[in-house]
């Protein structure tokens, strides 16, 4: 075998793991809240010692930093990440993949995640804008080397305390942001002024990027049939420094467009950042059914009056916090998200949003600490949780 991987990690806990996901869904817990991070690869690799540009050096570069990612993931981070025997791999280009898709260009740092360049500078531009085709870019690399990790896999032996495991290439998706996100990537900050000035051309611009980005999804569906269930998510960042009425008119109509398309049953919605101004547009335009890894600017007692108990919640401890506080500092404010957001069912204790590199393992333990501290028997979770929210 070309690569070869043991992962040190109890079959039991995977078990109660698969479980508090599967009652969280359903807005219950089976003994505590579950804690997961979006903890993502420019974490892993100073720990590594890796340039993170390194790691996008090839398709077998890429996918072997992700086993040893996964295994120093599984085996040092307290959460409830690993469900089964298995590790996901899967072509990650951080933020990057959809705008290069419709033609953007991307900046390349050393040692920094790889950023979006804008590349339309004026509106006559913006008006010349084509609707991408579906393999433009990067969305062509990221194929190419999906159908490469496949061979990948079946070259790797991967175990789970000495007993079979498995490699797992992921479920094909080169989108995830929503249009109004992509336009910010294509154009920068002029977008925000050319909306008031030039709404009629924005509306446009914004059409096509709807089209590009269901087009594209149905050509990876294409690709990978594998099911996906009636789910879809998008981040939708750019926006949270608009107003509600902005928000509905801009940006509002083009993710709901996709969400028609490919949600709905679920349609999950990422959001840095204070949200709280759009918290009703969210759920009640968009149908928002998951809030993940939203902002820490929320305030969980915001968050739980606005969206708990009917929508999931993710989040949200400060991830400045969890970098650079003490256990106990991050103790405290993982106590807060639970006694808040936790009675109105459905919650994941995680980050919001984006674990920091340099994140001690010390705060993740003590985040699980408190986790424990309030599940069943002596905590103050109960099985049933009353709807308080």
């Amino acid at each position: 075998m070309r690569f070869h991987l043991n992962v040190d990690y109890p079959f039991e806990k995977m078990d109660q793991s698969r479980k508090r996901m599967e009652a969280r869904v359903r807005f219950r817990y089976i003994d505590r809240v579950p804690v997961m991070y979006c903890v993502v690869p420019r974490y892993f690799a100073p720990l590594f010692n890796l340039r993170y540009i390194d790691f996008f050096k090839d398709v077998e570069t890429h996918y072997y930093w992700q086993l040893q990612f996964a295994k120093y993931r599984i085996e040092n981070i307290p959460e409830d990440f690993c469900c089964d025997p298995t590790i996901y791999v899967h072509p990650y280009f951080d933020n990057v993949i959809p705008p290069s898709g419709h033609g953007g260009e991307v900046g390349w740092p050393d040692d920094g995640p790889p950023r979006a360049i804008p590349v339309i500078k004026t509106v006559e531009q913006m008006e010349r804008f084509e609707v991408a085709k579906t393999d433009t870019g990067l969305r062509g690399k990221a194929i190419e080397w999906w159908q490469k990790m496949k061979n990948l896999v079946i070259q790797t032996k991967v175990t789970f305390n000495g007993n079979e495991g498995h490699v797992q290439v992921g479920v094909l998706s080169l989108g995830g942001l929503s249009p109004h996100m992509i336009a910010v990537d294509l154009v920068g900050e002029d977008f925000y002024w050319w909306m008031l000035e030039y709404p009629k051309q924005c509306h446009r611009f914004l059409d096509k990027i709807t089209q590009g980005e269901i087009a594209s999804e149905e050509y990876t569906r294409q690709i990978d049939p594998r099911a996906r269930g009636e789910s879809y998510g998008v981040a939708e960042d750019s926006a949270q420094i608009m107003s509600p009425q902005l928000f509905k008119e801009f940006c509002v109509p083009y993710s709901r467009a996709i969400f028609d398309r490919f949600g709905r049953q679920g349609r999950g919605i990422h959001m840095c950042g204070n949200s709280t101004h759009l918290h009703q547009v969210l759920k009640e335009d968009l149908k928002m059914t998951s809030f993940d890894t939203f902002g820490y600017l929320v305030p969980p007692k915001v968050a739980a009056a606005n969206l708990g108990g009917t929508t999931l919640l993710w989040g949200n401890l400060n991830p400045m916090l969890m970098k650079d506080g003490t256990p106990q500092q991050v103790k405290q404010a993982a106590r807060e998200c639970i006694e808040v957001l936790g009675p109105c069912g459905g919650f994941i204790l995680g980050d919001g949003a984006n674990v920091c590199p340099g994140t001690p393992l010390e705060n993740f333990r003590a985040i699980m600490e408190v986790a424990e501290e309030y599940g069943l028997g002596d905590g103050k979770l109960p099985k049933e949780v009353p709807r308080r929210c």
